[in-house]
This record gives structure tokens, sequence and C-alpha cells, in this order.
């Protein structure tokens, strides 16, 4: 047992004097090549996650552009509802505005078929028959508005009757007969 003892301590002892004969690690070639193989990984590393920071500001500006382009698209299609309303609007508006000149230029046509102007007209082929009246001179002559009925429209046509009035005038006019009017107002058509 004295032995085992004494090699047991003989092994302590070489151990303990192998640990003590041998230099420092931080001095050896292999823990310089790992502390710079570390220095290299905590460089790369640092790199990396500033590559990282810049990507994710990059997705966050992405992000923010999406949305700006997403409200200006939302704006965008809000206008083109706004505009088709209006162009509805426009189209009712023209619909609307086709129907009333439509009326008003059968009513115009209904008035001017139911007047007469100055000049020669032949009853039945250039006016109606009828009874026309008028409010008398147009202005165009001092001594008021003339009428005429002729015996024809050519230039030897006699006069068959005639009358200048300054104030307002009624006429029955004929079918066939030939109606002369100067410096008159407009004969309107009674009934």
């Amino acid at each position: 047992m004295l032995q085992a003892v004494a090699a047991a301590a003989l092994i302590a002892l070489g151990v303990v004097g192998g640990v003590a004969l041998r230099p420092p690690v931080e001095s050896s070639s292999e823990y310089a090549a790992l502390g710079a193989e570390l220095a290299a990984a905590t460089s790369e590393s640092s790199r990396q996650a500033d590559t990282i920071a810049g990507y994710v500001r990059q997705e966050s500006a992405m992000k923010a552009r999406e949305a700006a382009a997403a409200a200006k698209e939302n704006g965008f299609a809000q206008r083109e509802q706004e505009a088709a309303k209006r162009e509805q609007d426009v189209t009712k508006k023209e619909a609307d505005l086709t129907a009333r000149e439509k009326a008003f230029e059968e009513r115009q046509t209904k008035v001017a078929q139911s007047q007469i102007t100055d000049g020669l007209h032949v009853v039945g082929k250039d006016v109606q028959p009828g009874v026309y009246s008028t409010t008398g001179g147009s202005g165009r002559n001092p001594l008021g508005c003339y009428y005429a009925w002729m015996s024809g429209t050519g230039s030897d046509a006699e006069i068959v009757d005639n009358n200048i009035v300054k104030g307002p005038a009624t006429v029955t006019l004929r079918d066939g007969e030939v109606f002369e009017s100067s410096s008159c107002a407009p004969w309107t058509k009674q009934g």
C-alpha cells in the first residue's frame, strides 16, 4: 500500500511540476490564433448586424412608401368614383337639356307656324288660314303698320284691300288669298 501511495504522490508531483513548468496559455501561438479568429468573427458578426439593421430600415421605408402609395391609390379610386358620378350627372343634365331644347324648338316651330311676319304670303301655302292679330307698327315706318290683300304675287298684282294702323289690328285670312304685311309687328294666329 505504501507503494501505491508513493506512486500516487509521484504522479501528483509530476502533474504539479508539469503544470508549473508549462508556459501560460495566453502566450501560445494557438491562443493567439484563436484570439485573432475570435476578433475576426466578432468583426464579421458586427458587420452582418449592421447590414441586417440596414435591411430592416430599408424594409421599414419600403412599407412606409407602400402605405403612402396605397393611400394615393385609394384617393385616385375615390376621385374616379366622384368623376364617374359627375359624368353621370352631366349626362343626365345633357339629356334633360336636349329634351328641353327639343320641346322649345317644337314650341318655336308652332309659334312660327302661327305667326306672320312682313312680306307677301299665300294663305294655305305660306301661312294657315284663320284670324290673326298684331300689336301695331314695328317702328320701322313712322306711319305705322301697312297691310293689304293682293290679287296675286306678281309685280302686276293689284291691291284688293289695304289699311295702315298705328295700334292693334285683327284680320281674317281665307285659303287662297294673298296677304302682304309691311312694318308690322308679327301677326299671331288667334285660336
